[in-house]
């Protein structure tokens, strides 16, 4: 229901407890320095979340990193939510719950190394996106960047309207005062209408299965992606346009996969868009082959950009760590333009490599060397392709590692303990990489237990069957309910063996345990 403060933003539900590593400041600067840009890189610099939801990623981006960190999110209940998080961890994160003008007019804020504001932009209204440009206008520091996400022309252009039913039922047809009730009834209500054959749903006869998959969609994100009076779709060129007064530049994205061209364009693509001149257009033209839907974009305020050998030397310099057993890794990558497979003769070495030492972190540098004879392009490209993939991480330096060693440790085992409870947020913070990595409610309470002193999986699983038991909770396996103690037990220990095998040691060397 509309309340006078929330500006028409859906309020009733909660936001999810969702992790974002594009918000994380190393994982930016991994990317603008793919395209050949230096991001500022100061361990007492200062960064920014607008909109931060409920705060679990600014908490641990804020914990893994010596920088200092502001966010605002304007529901209260979120931005207490976060708060909480922040004295949990002694991060040092000052939060608020202003709404964006407020913020604009608070004197006590530093300049920024960076902004970033994820799902954000599209659903609030003009008036605040002006807001947020004029606020990266006084705050951003020259040389910062800006971190925007947004639902994008012309990929959202059959679907569109769709979204426009949702709202428009919720805000004039709807009557209850449960969230859950007015969801499903604008889904049942646009599933009628569609039935009716208009000619709206002949012309983009795709709308029945998008709506049967936002149906079978989490109700909080479906409320806050859909059920929003404001909602800016915008093309990529309108971006541009709105953030120039701020003296913000595009550079790339964050989206590591987009570098890799044979991935997103098919040859006839690349022909077409090599004769494009002008770089904005050219990459409007772009969204027009990917058919963009949504865009995760990095600006910047005056770009450093590096020449080739300094581009290289800093990129030979950056550590990378594996985020998942070696193993696990999948053999293909798919983009826009069809899946690919990854070439053995450098996936192989290189995972090899990575792997090595027990999975701790090294610089290309080290893997180029491990790595020989394969040439620099493609051992770069290998990167950006599982970087993009989550199978590797960009990590921070080893200094700034160490000065934040402690606050992780403390905070996980603050977010372990929340697991015997709930299963609310299942990520855990890196001080390797300076973000988060997805750490399972069960795997969160295997580790609980060996914090304990138990060292057997057995005994682990024990543990979370005790925690989960006591709250009348049950696992699912194959579709099926387990119901009964031996065989919630047997499944546990399953899982709690696999961890013990594969997940462990990439834990280990992300320093987590």
């Amino acid at each position: 229901m509309s309340n006078a403060w929330n500006e028409g933003y859906f309020t009733d539900e909660g936001y999810t407890y969702s992790y974002s590593r594009e918000i994380n400041p190393v994982f930016q600067r991994y990317c603008l320095l793919l395209r050949g840009v230096a991001g500022l890189d100061n361990p007492d610099g200062y960064h920014c979340e607008l909109g931060f939801g409920q705060g679990v990623s600014i908490n641990i981006h804020a914990t893994a990193s010596p920088a200092g960190f502001v966010g605002t999110d304007f529901h209260p209940g979120q931005a207490a939510h976060a708060i909480e998080l922040a004295e949990l961890s002694n991060n040092g994160a000052k939060l608020y719950d202003d709404s964006f003008e407020q913020l604009l007019a608070r004197h006590d804020l530093p300049q920024f190394d960076s902004i970033s504001l994820h799902g954000i932009w599209t659903w609030v209204s003009r008036d605040n996106q002006k807001l947020i440009v004029e606020f990266a206008r006084r705050h951003l520091k020259p040389g910062g960047h800006l971190y925007v996400s947004y639902n994008a022309f012309p990929g959202w252009s059959p679907a569109a309207p769709l979204r426009q039913l949702f709202s428009l039922h919720d805000r004039f047809a709807n009557h209850s005062t449960r969230a859950d009730q007015r969801i499903d009834a604008a889904l049942q209500f646009s599933e009628a209408l569609l039935a009716a054959n208009p000619k709206y749903a002949i012309a983009a006869p795709s709308l029945g299965a998008r709506l049967q998959t936002i149906k079978g969609q989490d109700r909080q994100y479906v409320a806050h992606e859909y059920f929003n009076r404001d909602w800016n779709c915008m093309y990529f060129a309108d971006m541009v346009d709105a953030l120039a007064p701020a003296k913000l530049d595009y550079v790339t994205t964050a989206v590591p996969l987009d570098s890799v061209d044979a991935l997103n364009l098919s040859a006839e693509a690349l022909t077409f868009l090599d004769g494009i001149e002008h770089p904005v257009m050219r990459e409007q033209a772009r969204d027009y082959f990917v058919n963009q839907s949504f865009r995760r974009d990095l600006y910047v305020r005056g770009a450093n950009r590096l020449c080739a050998a300094e581009r290289r030397a800093r990129m030979l310099k950056t550590r990378f760590v594996l985020m998942q057993p070696a193993e696990n890794v999948a053999s293909s990558v798919t983009g826009p333009a069809g899946e690919a497979s990854l070439q053995a003769e450098i996936y192989g070495p290189l995972l090899d490599a990575l792997a090595g030492q027990t999975y701790e972190a090294k610089t290309m540098q080290q893997l180029f060397d491990a790595v020989s004879p394969i040439a620099y392009d493609d051992l770069e490209q290998a990167l950006a392709i599982l970087v993009g993939m989550g199978a590797v991480a960009p990590c921070q330096s080893e200094a700034a590692e160490a000065r934040v060693y402690e606050r992780c440790a403390a905070f996980n085992l603050q977010l372990c303990k929340r697991a015997l409870f709930n299963a609310d947020i299942q990520v855990l913070s890196s001080p390797v990489t300076g973000g988060g990595v997805m750490v399972s409610r069960f795997q969160q309470l295997f580790l609980i237990a060996i914090r304990q002193g138990k060292q057997h999986p057995a005994e682990w699983a024990q543990l979370a069957w005790s925690v989960i038991a006591e709250q009348n909770e049950v696992l699912v396996k194959d579709g099926k309910t387990l119901t009964t103690a031996e065989a919630n037990i047997a499944a546990l220990t399953e899982q709690a063996q696999a961890f013990a095998e594969q997940s462990l040691i990439v834990l280990s060397a992300l320093k987590i345990v």
